[in-house]
């Protein structure tokens, strides 16, 4: 799927932290910054997807800093999380058009991703999720290890320092998702938890119910929470718990789609990660590289667990993110 977004003219700018948190503008960093409404450059961004709450909101900072940019953005993504092999011919179109100046990939296969990208004769950025290559330039996002603890160290402070949780995964062999197992397990093993079980979901709500069907059926009356890969994922697994009558506690990632559950008490809490600042930032930082100025090599993402006390300032937010 692609988008050609093209915009002029200036807007507010994001800040560069999450909920609670707060920031210089996103277009501004010591740096290098890309003045708003003065540049006629094109740059591609290739999403892991279009087709979620999620991607929608970092393509809508991408929406914005086209705006305040004046620069033509290409954006595209394949039809799922796990669609490599669209993603990769995405890859390869965008270098051999060459109407691109700089490439931005959230890669679905990082080391697939760094083969494509090997003979580049452009910028080469990454937002979301990072990959191993001489021509990365920077990574856009957040330490999805880091992220993932912090939202593990909740849920076991909210246990009580005890309690059995799962790990409902992403994507098996996909960098956020091993990551992020990696976090969920070192924050609840710090908070005094015990991690009964991990499965991958492929990232996906149908795989996640089954996946927590199964698990519930394995260890009857076990599972005190389950932490979650994204929030579409723990929405899956709530649905199964919920068909089930037990009372699981349920944390997400993410925090878009995430949002209205926790103000709903569906979920406990979200690990939100700033994905429209992703989006927008990626832009900036893209615009910057194709400008020749230098750039730094992280462009870190603040996350923040969003639960009942600071849902309200998020959703806020969030309105203002998806207007």
């Amino acid at each position: 799927m692609l988008l050609a977004l093209a915009g002029c003219g200036t807007s507010s700018k994001p800040t560069s932290g999450s909920a609670g948190t707060s920031g210089e503008a996103s277009g501004e960093n010591s740096a290098g910054t890309s003045e708003a409404g003065n540049s006629q450059h094109t740059v591609a961004v290739i999403l892991k997807t279009l087709n979620s709450e999620y991607w929608s909101c970092v393509a809508a900072g991408i929406h914005q800093a086209e705006a305040d940019f004046g620069c033509k953005v290409l954006l595209q993504g394949p039809p799922s999380e796990s669609s490599y092999d669209e993603q990769l011919n995405e890859i390869e179109t965008v270098l051999a058009a060459g109407e691109a100046e700089a490439l931005v990939l959230a890669p679905l296969q990082p080391d697939v991703a760094a083969n494509a990208v090997a003979n580049a004769k452009i910028p080469i950025l990454a937002v979301d999720t990072t990959f191993s290559s001489d021509k990365l330039l920077s990574y856009i996002g957040v330490s999805n290890e880091d992220a993932a603890a912090s939202g593990g160290e909740y849920i076991a402070k909210k246990l009580g320092g005890t309690g059995n949780v799962v790990i409902l995964a992403g994507v098996q062999g996909d960098t956020t998702s091993e990551d992020r197992i990696k976090g969920w397990t070192k924050g609840l093993e710090a908070g005094g938890c015990t991690v009964l079980d991990m499965q991958y979901t492929d990232a996906v709500a149908d795989r996640a119910v089954v996946s927590m069907e199964g698990l519930m059926q394995q260890y009857p009356g076990q599972i005190d929470a389950v932490v979650c890969h994204s929030d579409d994922v723990a929405m899956g697994a709530v649905n199964a718990i919920q068909q089930s009558g037990q009372d699981i506690m349920v944390c997400g990632f993410g925090g878009i789609s995430g949002a209205a559950p926790v103000k709903e008490g569906t979920l406990a809490a979200t690990v939100d990660i700033g994905p429209y600042t992703m989006g927008y930032n990626c832009v900036a930082r893209a615009l910057d590289a194709i400008e020749g100025k230098e750039i730094d090599s992280f462009y870190p993402s603040e996350p923040a667990v969003i639960d009942s006390a600071n849902i309200d300032e998020f959703l806020v937010k969030l309105e203002d993110w998806t207007a």
